[in-house]
């Protein structure tokens, strides 16, 4: 996406016009040349703005060394756990409950059964609406585990989950496990809605197994329909934006990248790209895709099937919508970024106050020069007249007076 740039234009300076010719022209040329360097030192300085703009805006959006480390754990389900297919489903703690649904069990500590029974019913109005939206069968009943505390929540898992996460989920063991909301903290995502993001994790496994889901589609609906495209993905989509670093649709097909910035702007551009489709082609585009896919289908051919163009050509037009719109400027009305703006234009302000005093004061001399030099041609001897000299002292006392 381009940008105007502003462009200061040469302003010629007339010469002025007096008696000394030879110094009015060298006036103008002064002036002239003071003209041109202040037009080109104001454009550097621009460029050199706009330069320290971006450098800022990239160091606000890029992942500490914690989310470093997040990124890294981004990939840590990934990969096809083929040994779940034969697994047997695991057995609650003792002491725990387990509460029946139509489409789940949720296994809890006692503490949190009133909490269990809240998922559950979710659950029962839920599933039928995300298997419908998918256009695949729910499948057999998901085991939910809800954990009392992190330690219990790591240490029940067939795997190691992300430290961050508050749900995972297991496609091929059909299994959920959710984190209290005792130890959910700095969030306020109610955590039904990580049981609906999880749940659609379960119903696309179970439809593609053993093949793998496109990340778009796993990431993009379980957020989509878990209703969790929020502020924050917009601010990633813009800083992508702003910095020029969208991803391709085949990108973000065969898997999420390593780097912390780059996954947390692939699962944003997932999100987007499941609302575009629903948006633009329509609310049962999401359930043709997915049957599509699951059925065999290459991503071209489920795409071409369910939209009528393409997957690059649906790939360019996405992206070019994005691209289009307004959302590069969210970062700019960011309260750290107008902070440190604020703070950029307050010292560029300062230095050029600074030059335009010492420019003003250099052109007053420049004038006074001028001045005196034309007053000089004015007021001077003119060729060939004889100008009297001025009376001696003993001449204007006159002959009389005493000479001392």
């Amino acid at each position: 996406m381009s940008q105007n740039e502003a462009r200061m234009s040469r302003v010629p300076f007339p010469a002025p016009q007096s008696v000394r010719r030879e110094v009015a022209s060298a006036a103008a040329a002064s002036v002239g040349g003071r003209s041109s360097s202040r037009g080109v030192t104001m454009r550097a300085f621009f460029r050199s703005l706009r330069l320290l703009l971006v450098a800022m805006f990239a160091v606000a959006f890029v992942g500490s060394s914690t989310a470093e480390a997040r990124g890294a754990e981004m990939k840590a389900l990934e990969e096809i756990d083929y040994e779940g297919v034969f697994a047997e489903t695991p057995e609650p703690p003792a002491g725990w409950r387990t509460i029946e649904g139509l489409y789940t069990r949720i296994h809890t500590h006692p503490d949190d059964l009133a909490t269990a029974r809240h998922l559950a019913d979710h659950a029962d109005r839920t599933v039928p609406q995300l298997a419908m939206a998918l256009g695949v069968p729910s499948g057999a009943t998901v085991e939910v585990f809800l954990a009392p505390d992190t330690e219990t929540f790591r240490a029940m898992q067939p795997g190691t989950p992300p430290q961050w996460a508050d749900g995972t989920a297991w496609p091929q063991r059909g299994l959920v496990y959710l984190r209290s909301n005792t130890v959910r903290i700095g969030t306020d995502e109610p955590l039904t809605q990580v049981l609906d993001h999880e749940l659609v994790h379960i119903i696309l496994g179970r439809a593609f197994s053993p093949r793998p889901v496109p990340r778009w589609l796993q990431e993009g609906a379980a957020q989509i329909l878990a209703e969790q495209y929020s502020s924050e993905l917009t601010d990633r989509l813009a800083s992508g934006l702003l910095g020029d670093s969208l991803l391709k649709l085949d990108e973000i097909t065969r898997g999420f990248p390593s780097d912390a910035g780059r996954a947390r702007l692939a699962y944003a551009q997932s999100a987007d790209l499941v609302a575009y489709l629903q948006n633009t082609y329509g609310e049962d585009t999401l359930a043709e895709v997915t049957r599509g896919l699951a059925s065999g289908n290459s991503v071209d051919q489920a795409l071409r099937k369910a939209t009528g163009v393409t997957a690059p050509e649906l790939d360019r037009a996405w992206r070019a919508r994005i691209t289009a719109s307004p959302m590069w400027l969210k970062p700019l009305v960011a309260d750290s970024t107008l902070l440190g703006v604020t703070g950029v234009i307050f010292i560029a302000g300062g230095v050029l106050v600074r030059r335009r005093r010492r420019e003003v004061l250099d052109q007053w001399e420049e004038d006074e020069a001028l001045q005196d030099a034309i007053y000089s041609s004015l007021a001077g001897p003119w060729p060939g007249v004889m100008v009297p000299l001025p009376p001696t002292p003993a001449m204007a006392a006159g002959w009389s007076a005493p000479v001392r």
